[in-house]
């Protein structure tokens, strides 16, 4: 390959940074679930939910999340990345918003609901950005995009531990807006 021709498939800037915030986008919906699944027990006390509560609150983290990642997989050529990118930035701070101030069951159900539909929005976006990026190395890029859920599992984790039982849930959910924050500046 001459240098020219490795020049023009090079990733520019611009590439690094979607991909950046790509990861990061994933690292977030990783602290969705690893945070609620941390937390679940505070939410069952403040809000003496059964356990068939907790564990519709623990599903309901789930099935959105499939049902979005092939819906949006559908469509999102049709409704473009950008929208799709967008989408999942307002569910992931809508549901943090919702879940910080939750009254009861049904707040928290709602907030974990929106979590998911974003979760899901963000696996259906972030792989085909990635490999159209990065077509000529899409595997090697693919990879490492993929490390951002275990990262963002163990990241999200070790935080909500270090606040302790001192802190309240709602400020360990907040921590969801950290990585939130940070991939909107990047996408």
């Amino acid at each position: 390959m001459t240098s020219a021709r490795q020049a023009m498939s090079a990733p520019t800037g611009e590439d690094r940074r979607l991909f950046w915030g790509c990861f990061i986008a994933l690292i977030a919906t990783a602290f969705g679930f690893i945070i609620r699944a941390l937390i679940i027990g505070d939410w069952a006390a403040d809000f003496n939910l059964s356990e068939t509560q907790k564990g519709e609150l623990l599903g309901v983290g789930l099935w959105p999340f499939a049902i979005s990642i092939v819906l949006f997989s559908l469509i999102i050529d049709r409704i473009g990345y950008r929208n799709a990118m967008l989408f999942g930035l307002v569910c992931h701070i809508t549901s943090a918003v919702i879940t910080i101030f939750a009254t009861g069951y049904e707040m928290l159900y709602l907030g974990t609901f929106i979590v998911a539909l974003g979760n899901g929005t963000v696996e259906a976006y972030i792989n085909p950005v990635v490999a159209t990026i990065f077509n000529k190395d899409k595997v090697k890029w693919l990879s490492m995009l993929h490390a951002g859920w275990p990262g963002g599992l163990v990241l999200g984790g070790i935080l909500t531990l270090l606040l302790g039982a001192s802190v309240g849930w709602q400020f360990k959910v907040g921590l969801i807006l950290i990585p939130t924050i940070l991939y909107a500046i990047l996408l």
